[in-house]
């Protein structure tokens, strides 16, 4: 791919390198974990660039602050799914809320589903049991010439 294509198809223009403040809002520190993310990716450094797509979003949905540790550790994985099932890792802001979303929706549907199981189930620890789960996500390759899978 050569670098005007690159440019063309870029989720995020790189900035001015910036530095949070001691007392940030929130929203300076989701674009500062968005930011690092985009750079991480570039760097090809995957493990913090997923943290930190990870962290901008879980900010931006308002869940940095959630003491449900079970959503927490399955948002962690499933996201981290996602973003290494595409073909790079990218995410727009608008892809993130909306996976954010589906994955707060999925996560409130199988708590229900354990609560209201006839089959005794200890959910204690959950994170293993997530482990095993395979969601269908909203991936969408572009040189396979197939139409995007709709989850």
């Amino acid at each position: 791919m050569d670098s005007a294509t690159n440019e063309n198809t870029q989720l995020m223009k790189p900035s001015k390198a910036t530095f949070l403040c001691a007392e940030p809002t929130l929203e300076e520190l989701w674009q500062y974990f968005y930011e690092m993310a985009y750079l991480f990716a570039r760097t090809k450094n995957l493990v913090s660039s997923l943290g930190c797509y990870t962290d901008a979003f879980l900010i931006r949905g308002k869940a940095h602050t959630c003491k449900d540790k079970d959503w927490l550790d399955f948002f962690r994985r499933q996201f981290s799914i996602y973003l290494m099932g595409k073909e790079q890792i990218s995410c727009s802001l608008c892809e993130g809320d909306m996976i954010h979303d589906f994955l707060k929706s999925e996560y409130q549907e199988i708590r229900k589903a354990l609560e209201e199981s006839e089959l005794p189930f200890h959910t204690d620890n959950l994170a293993s049991w997530f482990a095993s789960l395979e969601l269908d996500f909203p991936w969408c390759f572009e040189d396979d010439g197939s139409d995007c899978a709709i989850g």
